[in-house]
């Protein structure tokens, strides 16, 4: 039987522009890399079934849900990121000691749940921008 990835402890760091990686403290949840390549339809009038390419890579979209915190260097980061519409390196560590880095764009930083009883919180929008590596042994680069 296979062991599942366990969710506490996950990390996630993005780096800034001086190349310092910022770890955003106040995350609650990640998912994503959600795209799909597209499908190429090389049929012929000669073919007898239907003939697909794939097109290339396409990572999508990261979604990273955080409480909005005033003293998170990594959430200041991430409106910075916003800000100038730069893409950041994200690094998301697992537990396990895997990581997947990426490039990304901050698409959206909204805030969200501002009602009684509530903490703010909100869901960043990330749009990945190019190849997703794997690794083991993350070190932030200080």
């Amino acid at each position: 039987m296979s062991t599942p990835i366990p969710t506490e402890g996950t990390k996630v760091y993005i780096r800034d522009t001086g190349g310092v990686d910022i770890e955003i403290d106040s995350h609650y949840s990640i998912s994503g890399l959600d795209g799909e390549r597209a499908e190429k339809d090389r049929t012929t009038l000669k073919d007898s079934a239907e003939v697909i390419a794939l097109g290339i890579k396409r990572y999508g979209t990261v979604t990273l849900g955080v409480f909005q915190a005033e003293d998170d260097a990594g959430l200041d980061e991430v409106s910075d990121a916003y800000d100038d519409a730069a893409p950041r390196l994200i690094t998301w560590e697992l537990p396990t000691g895997t990581y997947r880095q990426f490039s990304a764009l901050v698409k959206s930083f909204p805030f969200t749940d501002g009602g009684v009883d509530s903490d703010y919180k909100g869901d960043i929008g990330l749009r990945v921008s190019g190849e997703v590596t794997k690794g083991t042994g993350f070190t932030p680069a200080t």
